[in-house]
């Protein structure tokens, strides 16, 4: 029988090396390497039974791993696993589930991005308990596009009780670099981000371009803006976004109101990140996938009226200048409890812009929208 993937259980995962406190190699990865070449990593030993090494199939584009039963584990509380690959927008790989009794799951229908060639992608499937209870085999499977799979690794991790702030964040999974993957993030779903402005206390969440956009689009100066319009300063903001496809050595520029901040500054990452791709000889750096990104603004930056936001990508020598994508940008905006900004009622006021604005509507501080890309963009 061929079923849907049941929902994720309540639980949070964190990914853990050898460690002096756990038995040697007890959270080792299985890593099968596609492409360039293809190998197979040393088998962990939680990897249990006779058929515990990794088989590929030419035939089916399809690579099979074998996952031990959970039960049969004392320190391993979940398994994840991680898919690099190319992304042509044209959904991404398939991954299912195999219960050793023969029954399918379908955990995922497509890991990548529709309609977006992000390149060099990415994805981390948390595996639901009650499949790999009694173990199995996840099939990962890129139909007409095998060669374009470049990378999978199972991971095991240990089980956490974390608590969480607020109502709009659910973490599922912690990485060796701390970062926090939300259940949406693991789930095998596509990434549906939130779009429109919210006001969270005294803090305004302007949404200037939830899906992705891309910032190196032909004939754009490798330039966005975002033109955001305030009746009142805040007295501290930061630029955050999710940039796919930059190369680790190239860097985006911030610009506010024609001064230049800075760099909009990656997270940190684990080099022995599977996402992390060694380059052949003389090649820089990869990492696949979306990285969260972050730049703080001072308020002297900004003005009453329209405010001008300028992204620049700086492509650094040797950069292969594969397509550079933002999504979920947003700019938090803090005002101070005395801002008509931040009161919950007033009339609306006049700009010498000839804006009108309410007290206070987030949406009345929502950026315009970033220029669409034209019908044959996408490589």
């Amino acid at each position: 029988m061929f079923s849907r993937r049941s929902s994720l259980p309540s639980l949070i995962c964190l990914f853990l090396g050898t460690s002096s406190l756990f038995s040697a190699g007890t959270f080792d990865p299985l890593t099968t390497t596609l492409q360039p070449k293809l190998s197979i990593g040393s088998i962990p030993i939680w990897e249990t039974g006779t058929n515990n090494v990794p088989s590929i199939h030419p035939v089916s584009d399809s690579v099979d791993i074998p996952v031990p039963s959970l039960s049969s584990q004392e320190e391993i509380g979940c398994f994840a696993l991680t898919v690099v690959f190319q992304d042509n927008g044209d959904g991404g790989p398939v991954v299912e589930w195999r219960s050793n009794q023969g029954d399918l799951t379908l955990l995922s229908a497509g890991l990548g991005e529709n309609g977006v060639a992000l390149g060099l992608n990415a994805r981390t499937l948390l595996l639901p308990q009650s499949l790999t209870l009694d173990g199995g085999t996840v099939r990962v499977s890129f139909a007409g596009r095998f060669s374009r799979l470049i990378l999978t690794s199972l991971r095991p991790a240990r089980e956490l009780g974390v608590a969480a702030l607020g109502d709009d964040f659910k973490p599922a999974l912690i990485g060796n670099d701390r970062q926090v993957l939300s259940e949406e993030e693991v789930s095998g779903a596509d990434i549906h981000p939130q779009s429109g402005d919210r006001t969270d206390g005294y803090v305004i969440h302007a949404d200037l371009a939830a899906s992705p956009l891309r910032l190196d689009l032909p004939g754009s100066g490798n330039v966005t803006e975002f033109v955001i319009p305030l009746s009142d300063k805040p007295v501290g903001s930061l630029i955050q976004a999710e940039t796919g496809g930059l190369d680790p050595e190239s860097w985006i520029e911030v610009s506010v109101n024609g001064e230049s901040r800075g760099i909009l500054a990656p997270a940190p990452f684990s080099l022995n990140d599977p996402t992390v791709v060694i380059p052949p000889p003389n090649a820089h750096l990869q990492v696949a996938g979306w990285r969260n990104a972050s730049i703080f603004i001072p308020s002297r930056l900004w003005t009453t009226g329209d405010n001008s936001i300028v992204l620049s990508l700086h492509r650094a020598p040797g950069d292969a200048g594969a397509p550079v994508y933002l999504r979920r940008v947003r700019a938090d905006l803090l005002f101070p409890s005395t801002s008509t900004a931040s009161r919950a009622t007033g009339y609306p006021e006049t700009l010498s812009t000839g804006s009108l604005y309410g007290n206070p509507s987030p949406s009345l501080f929502h950026a315009s929208s970033p220029t669409p890309l034209p019908t044959g963009s996408l490589p």
